[in-house]
């Protein structure tokens, strides 16, 4: 199998997971999606220091998956049974950890963190 060529989305996602999975927390896809998209709930409200929130705000859902997909087809994320839930959650494996190792050492600096433009949806005209 070819291996995988590492876009800066790829080491944002990666960086997400080791995040969470350091503070003992595992997420499934759509958790990575609101941590890197910026979506503030109930859920996300305490983990808003996280490097890469709000580093993905362009990207959809369903964009997110694929590159989750991805990086567990190639060995770079994992699933884990959770017995509670009886769901599967992500965790990052050796290979992973090490890509993204080199990657921090190589780029020290922080994740550009977008803002979505707000429309305003009410003006005033006139006067």
């Amino acid at each position: 199998m070819k291996e995988l060529k590492l876009s800066i989305t790829h080491y944002k996602i990666l960086h997400t997971v080791k995040a969470l999975n350091d503070i003992k927390l595992y997420p499934k896809q759509e958790g990575v999606y609101k941590i890197v998209h910026g979506v503030i709930d109930e859920e996300t409200e305490p983990l808003k220091d996280i490097p890469t929130f709000g580093s993905l705000i362009s990207y959809n859902s369903k964009k997110v998956s694929r590159y989750v997909l991805m990086l567990v087809r190639y060995g770079y994320l994992a699933k884990i049974f959770d017995r509670e839930t009886k769901d599967l959650y992500l965790t990052l494996v050796e290979k992973g950890d090490i890509e993204l190792f080199k990657y921090l050492q190589k780029h020290k600096g922080e994740y550009s963190k977008k803002k979505k433009q707000i429309k305003k949806t009410i003006v005033k005209i006139g006067e």
